[in-house]
C-alpha cells in the first residue's frame, strides 16, 4: 500500500509518502518527504491572524508534482491539519474569506459572549473547553456573522483546514472529533460524533452549516476524477479525514495510555498528556484522541518557534537561520544552564489561549550588562517554565510517565537540555515528522479495515 500523508501546518505544507505492508504499524515506512513554507497574514496590531486557504490547495498541488513518481501508486490520502483554521465556504467549497488561525485575537468579545450566555460550568462539562479568541471556532463564526453579514449568509459550511482540503479533493464536507473538539459546538466529553444542538440553537448556529462528523480513520470520500488527474493520481483513492496535527503527533509517538506525554515544537509549542477521562480546566484545552475512551490535554504557547524566529530577526539579523539555531542558540542556552541570569522572559508574544486579556511578552531584570545571549536563554527558559506549569497541574489528576516524546522543526539538542532543566527532569525521546506518520497510520488502518 502507498499512502500520501498531507500535513496542513500553520506556516508550511508537508507531504510524506509512506509504504505499508498490511496493518502492522511497525511496517509503515517513509519513502519520500516534501515541504513548502507559506506566509500567514498578521495585521491590525497583531490581533488578526489568517491565511488564504488557496495557499493550502496550491501547496498540496505543487507537492504532488514534486513527488510525481509516487503519485500513480497512491492508495489513500490522509490529512493532518492546523486547527481551527476556521474556513467559511460557499456551496462550491470556495473560501469566502481567509481562514482564521489559532493565533487570531479578533473574537475576544464573542468568546466572552459565549461564556456569558452558556455558562462556563456547562461549557467545560459538555465541550471540555473554555471559549477563547482564535482557538474557538464558534467565537470566530460569531465574529464573521457580526462583521461580514453578507459573507455569513453565503456560507454553506464552516469547517477547519482538513474540511476545506477534503471538500476540494472529494466534493464532500467532513470533520473529525479531534478537530471539532475546540469548536465549542462538539460534545467533546461524550465524544459521540454529535454536535451540541443546545449550544448551537442558543447562539443561532444552524447544524446543517457544520460539516459531517466522522471518525479520524474514516474517509470523507474518494478523490474526484478531475482532481485526481491534475495531481498525477492514476486512480481515485479515498481521502481519510485524519485530525489535528498535534493529536496525530501524539498518536504516532505512541501516546495512548494515561499519563504519557508529548511536547510538540513548531510555530507554536504544545504539550499533550493522554487521559482516560476528561479533566476540564480553564488553564488548558482538551481534545478528543484518535482512540476511543481517550482524550488529550492541549497546552499551547502561541509563540513557540515564532518567538525564536522573532528574536533572530531583531537581535541577530546578521546571522543566517542555520548560524542562529546551530551555533548561537546552543551556546546561549548552555551559558544559561551553567550561569544563573537575572533576566526573565514573560512568553506571551502572541497572546494566550487561556484568558480574555490581551497579554503581551516582556523581558524582566535587564541591565546595561545584559547580553543578547542572556535574552535568548531567557526566552527558552520562559517557554520551558510555561510548559512546566501544565505538567504540574495535570500531574495532580494522573501520574505522568518518566519519558517525554518531543517532536517538531524548532528542536535541537540544546533545547532538549534546556527542557530537562527548566520544564521537567526526565528522559526526552525525539521523533521526526510524527504528524505525517500519524495521518499515514490512520490511512493504514482504513485500508486494512
Amino acid at each position: 500500500m502507498t499512502i500520501l500523508a498531507v500535513d496542513i501546518g500553520t506556516t508550511a505544507m508537508k507531504l510524506g509518502v509512506y509504504l505499508a505492508t498490511g496493518a502492522d504499524p511497525a511496517l509503515l515506512e517513509q519513502a519520500a518527504i516534501w515541504s513548502q513554507d507559506y506566509e500567514i497574514n498578521t495585521y491590525n496590531n497583531g490581533l488578526f491572524a489568517d491565511i488564504e486557504p488557496e495557499k493550502w490547495r496550491d501547496a498540496l498541488a505543487r507537492g504532488c508534482r514534486e513527488l510525481a513518481t509516487w503519485m500513480p501508486d497512491v492508495d489513500a490520502v490522509a490529512l493532518s491539519g492546523t486547527t481551527p483554521g476556521l474556513t467559511a465556504m460557499d456551496r462550491k467549497g470556495e473560501a469566502l474569506l481567509p481562514a482564521i488561525l489559532m493565533l487570531d485575537q479578533r473574537s475576544r468579545r464573542q468568546a466572552a459572549e459565549i461564556i456569558a450566555r452558556i455558562g462556563l460550568e456547562r461549557l467545560l462539562a459538555d465541550t471540555a473547553n473554555m471559549p477563547v479568541a482564535g482557538g474557538c471556532s464558534l467565537a470566530s463564526i460569531l465574529w464573521i456573522r457580526e462583521n461580514t453579514p453578507d459573507l455569513y449568509k453565503k456560507a454553506a459550511c464552516f469547517g477547519h483546514s482538513n474540511t476545506y482540503i477534503a471538500r476540494w479533493l472529494t466534493g464532500e464536507l467532513a470533520i473529525d472529533p479531534s478537530s471539532a473538539s475546540l469548536t465549542a459546538l462538539y460534545n467533546t466529553t461524550a465524544n459521540d460524533l454529535t454536535w451540541h444542538s443546545g449550544i448551537a440553537a442558543e447562539l443561532g448556529i444552524e447544524l446543517d452549516r457544520l460539516p459531517r462528523l466522522i471518525p479520524c480513520s474514516a474517509s470523507a470520500g474518494r478523490v474526484r476524477e478531475s482532481i485526481a488527474g491534475s495531481l498525477g493520481l492514476s486512480r481515485r483513492p479515498p481521502v481519510v479525514i485524519g485530525g489535528n496535527d498535534a493529536v496525530l503527533a501524539a498518536y504516532s509517538a505512541g501516546c495512548r495510555e494515561p499519563g504519557q506525554v508529548i511536547n510538540v515544537n513548531g510555530t507554536c509549542e504544545i504539550t499533550l498528556v493522554c487521559l482516560d477521562r476528561c479533566y476540564p480546566s480553564c488553564n488548558y484545552n482538551i481534545r478528543a484522541h484518535v482512540l476511543p475512551g481517550r482524550w488529550l490535554t492541549l497546552y499551547v504557547m502561541n509563540a513557540g518557534g515564532i518567538a525564536l524566529e522573532w528574536f533572530r530577526s531583531v537581535f541577530c539579523s546578521e546571522m543566517s537561520e542555520r548560524q542562529f539555531f546551530d551555533d548561537f542558540l546552543p551556546r546561549a542556552i548552555d551559558q544559561g544552564l551553567v550561569r544563573e541570569s537575572p533576566v526573565r522572559y514573560v512568553p506571551f508574544l502572541m497572546g494566550s489561549r487561556y484568558t480574555q486579556e490581551a497579554l503581551s511578552a516582556q523581558f524582566l531584570g535587564i541591565s546595561q550588562k545584559t547580553t543578547r545571549e542572556e535574552l535568548a536563554a531567557a526566552i527558552v527558559r520562559g517557554l520551558a517554565e510555561y510548559q512546566r506549569e501544565h505538567l504540574k497541574e495535570i500531574s495532580l489528576e494522573v501520574p505522568l510517565a518518566s519519558v517525554i516524546n518531543v517532536t517538531g522543526g524548532a528542536l535541537n539538542p540544546a533545547l532538549i537540555r534546556a527542557k530537562q532543566r527548566w520544564m521537567r527532569g526526565c528522559d526526552y525521546v525525539q521523533i521526526e515528522q510524527s504528524s505525517l506518520r500519524g495521518a499515514a497510520l490512520l490511512a493504514q488502518e482504513h485500508l486494512a479495515g
